[in-house]
């Protein structure tokens, strides 16, 4: 029998009955964004493994968790701490593994579109081949992964869900995606946060959420590595993956039609593939999770005005960070923005 259980503020007269508000989540998110852009990336400039640990840890996990702690709220309800099993797991390892080729291919789209409108791509650095491989799992997958979950799955997704289960999911994904700060990723990074919200709502557990963004980070840190063992020394994998982007596309863009055409088909019958095979692992997952307990719990606030307003400066730092890499894909000189914010 499939259950869901909804708890809302009347249940109980207490904080533990409810989910924290959009005002408190909003100011979160507008924080941790503020504290990001500045505290962040200097640590990250500092010492990139450092840099993620601060960042990962104290910018974003240690405000997560003492908003639910100050506030008295019930921490392993409102984040979902509970168990999974192996075979859950399994299907979502495997759920992972072929939507990250379907987003690979929704982000090269994403890119054709900022290479065609500004002429070329910038890849963000990704600086992790002086740190040793398993260093880098556990920062980039094991850190990632349980920091941000537990902002966005544990603590902001619930704020949401006064809205709907549905509803939650797609803006807490939205939001997650705003937070990566590269538009040039956006589409394919919503549609993830897309798939590890319904991951947790589905297990009723941020552990399985956890997994999930820890096996996506993980691909990509091995697809990294791998690339950046094959690329000559003189170069790095970052330069050269950025100028093989640019090349591939300035040479699309100069195709003749009919070649063009085939080159889109090919990326459709790869997306075709790995949606079908995601599919039947959605079903199979939808099965297997069809008598878990999902609760959904109603968010303390009265108003949505309020939590709006509090979102507002993060969205407006997220902003202002779009803005300025645009002009920087578009040559325009911004040498004193750039030096503040490294990009």
């Amino acid at each position: 029998m499939n259950s869901e259980s909804i708890i809302n503020k009347n249940d109980i007269g207490n904080s533990l009955s409810k989910a924290p508000s959009l005002v408190e989540t909003g100011l979160l998110y507008s924080i941790v964004g503020l504290l990001l852009m500045t505290l962040g990336v200097y640590v990250q400039n500092k010492n990139f493994a450092t840099g993620i640990l601060v960042t990962e840890y104290i910018i974003i996990l240690i405000p997560s968790v003492l908003l639910l702690v100050i506030r008295k709220y019930n921490v392993k309800q409102i984040l979902r701490l509970n168990p999974v099993s192996f075979l859950n797991l399994f299907i979502i390892m495997s759920i992972m593994f072929f939507s990250m080729w379907i987003v690979t291919v929704i982000n090269f789209f994403n890119l054709w579109l900022i290479n065609t409108i500004f002429g070329n791509v910038i890849i963000p650095p990704l600086p992790i081949s002086e740190t040793p491989l398993l260093v880098n799992l556990l920062l980039i997958g094991v850190s990632a992964g349980v920091c941000e979950e537990v902002m966005f799955r544990g603590v902001i997704q619930r704020s949401f869900e006064r809205f709907g289960k549905t509803s939650s999911i797609v803006i807490t994904a939205f939001l997650f995606g705003l937070f990566h700060m590269d538009f040039q990723k956006l589409i394919g990074t919503f549609l993830l946060g897309i798939i590890i919200g319904f991951i947790v709502y589905r297990t009723n557990s941020l552990y399985a959420g956890m997994f999930a963004h820890f096996v996506n980070n993980s691909i990509a840190v091995l697809i990294n590595y791998i690339s950046d063992k094959i690329t000559p020394s003189e170069i790095s994998a970052m330069q050269a993956n950025e100028n093989f982007v640019n090349d591939y596309f300035n040479t699309l863009n100069a195709m003749p039609s009919v070649q063009k055409v085939g080159v889109i088909v090919v990326w459709l019958v790869i997306v075709a593939f790995c949606s079908a095979a995601l599919a039947g692992l959605i079903w199979a997952f939808v099965r297997n999770t069809s008598t878990t307990n999902k609760s959904v719990l109603s968010s303390s606030t009265g108003k949505v005005l309020p939590g709006i307003l509090a979102y507002l400066p993060g969205l407006i730092i997220v902003i202002v960070v779009y803005i300025i890499i645009g002009l920087n894909l578009a040559s325009v000189p911004l040498n004193f923005l750039l030096m503040a914010f490294r990009l």
